[in-house]
Parts: structure tokens; C-alpha cells; sequence
């Protein structure tokens, strides 16, 4: 993975539950989290159909609580949220976007063989792709992760710039290809400022732009997805604040 210096907000918070939701909001940071343990999915959906399906285990998820959990043959998995709610919309109002999500591996491809697969986070805007395809994205690869990669649940964070007018280090752009490398690539005349005023769906999914995989059994469990939006405060109130912090990490629960 790629780090980039980036801000964490290191101040004291009281944090306000909603059922399997939690927001937190204080001196320019507002964070939502979905912990599913009040049995709602909070409008994030995951595969469904013929080979398998998504939904909410009781005591699949952090510490035995609820997870979103599914279990899927499939060429990669997808869990996405389109709905217009905390995690969608308009990025640039904000300085910084930090997104997280707890996850854990049960299974990819064949019981014991421990194959391994990308997991990613993308913003994606719908109607800015290149004629036949659904949108314009920016994404960023947390890790190649397998049934062999960790025990229990892992935390993958990602942080964007929302002031930035290139992609950032660590980011990639899809919705188009690069005509000499046939690499994904933004849309001509589409640039990250455009897609981050349209977040129009965000997706922690498998599809990483550019590959292609054959079918596998997946067995995941999400929690803990969590949006936190920073925006720098007045003068008076920096000197509260302290500063650090990386643009992609993951850790070990």
C-alpha cells in the first residue's frame, strides 16, 4: 500500500447511538457509523441471487455482535450504498472524507487453497463513464486479502483530499482507459473534483478496474462501515488539534 501524510482529528467526542448507526459530530468532524445491530441494513446491499446471498448475521460481526455477511459464488464480490444518506453525495463541502470498514475473510475460492483477491473502496458518480459503462470512479486498494491473510476482523481505512484537482497518491481513476496502456482512467474531460461532487454510490468491493477473475466462493462478513467527514475549523479552534495520521492503513482487531 501507499501512505500519504494526512489529518486525524485526536479530540475528545460523545458519540450519539442510533440504533445500528452512530454519529459523531464535533469542531468540524461529523463521523456515521453502521454497526447493523439494530437488524437494518442502512440502505448497503451485497450480492443476491444464484449463488448465494447477503444478509445480516446476528453474531457474525466485531466482538459477536451483527455483521453484513455474505456468502457468494461469484467472479468478486460488491457491497454498495446508492442510497442519498451520509455516505452519498456532495464530498466537496468538506476538506477531508475518511472511509472504514471492518472485515473478515472466511473464504475465497476452494476450502483450504487460500487464494487471494484485491479489496477496494470507489466513489462512484453514474452518467460520467464512457459510453457502456455505468459511471465514473475513483478507488483506492486497501490490500490483496484471502481466507489465509488474517484471523478475525481487520480494519482498512482510506482518506481523500476533496480539494484535490489530481488523483491523489494511492487513488486510481476508472470510467475510461488509457489508449496507449488499455490501464482504467478517468473519462476525458471528467476530473476528481467532478466525481467527488457527485459521490453518487460508494462500494467496498473486489472488482479492482483492470482485472479480471474467474468464479470463487466468498465468504465475507463487513462491519463497523464507517464515513467521517473533517473540515477545517476556525482559527481559534486549530490550536485544539492535533495533527497526524496516513491516507490508507489497515489494523488488526
Amino acid at each position: 500500500m501507499k501512505y500519504e501524510k494526512g489529518i486525524e482529528m485526536k479530540i475528545a467526542a460523545t458519540i450519539l447511538a442510533l440504533g445500528g448507526a452512530a454519529a459523531v459530530s464535533l469542531a468540524g468532524v461529523n463521523t456515521t457509523v453502521i454497526d447493523f445491530e439494530d437488524g437494518l441494513t442502512h440502505n448497503w446491499t451485497g450480492p443476491q441471487g444464484f449463488g448465494g446471498g447477503t444478509a445480516i448475521d446476528p453474531t457474525g460481526g466485531v466482538g459477536g455482535g451483527a455483521g453484513f455477511r455474505t456468502q457468494f459464488n461469484d467472479f468478486g464480490i460488491d457491497f454498495s450504498n446508492n442510497a442519498r444518506d451520509a455516505f452519498t453525495g456532495d464530498y466537496t463541502q468538506y476538506d477531508q472524507v475518511t472511509l472504514s470498514v471492518d472485515l473478515k475473510i472466511d473464504q475465497i475460492g476452494p476450502l483450504e487453497q487460500g487464494i487471494t483477491r484485491p479489496f477496494m473502496v470507489e466513489l462512484r458518480s453514474f452518467g460520467l463513464g464512457d459510453p457502456g459503462t455505468p459511471w465514473a470512479s475513483v478507488y483506492f486498494l486497501f490490500d490483496w486479502v484471502g481466507d489465509n491473510s488474517f484471523n478475525g476482523f481487520s480494519t482498512f481505512s482510506a482518506t481523500i483530499d476533496t480539494n484535490a484537482t489530481e488523483l491523489p497518491i494511492g487513488w486510481g481513476g476508472n470510467g475510461s482507459f488509457d489508449p496507449d496502456t488499455f490501464e482504467p482512467a478517468l473519462p476525458r474531460g471528467v476530473t476528481v473534483a467532478d466525481i467527488l461532487a457527485n459521490v453518487d454510490e460508494v462500494a467496498f468491493s473486489t472488482f479492482l478496474p483492470g482485472y479480471f477473475f474467474t468464479a470463487d466462493q466468498y465468504d465475507m462478513t463487513l462491519d463497523n462501515i464507517t464515513i467521517s467527514t473533517f473540515t477545517v475549523p476556525a482559527p481559534s479552534t486549530l490550536a485544539l488539534i492535533g495533527f497526524s495520521g496516513l491516507v490508507g492503513t489497515r489494523r488488526r482487531r
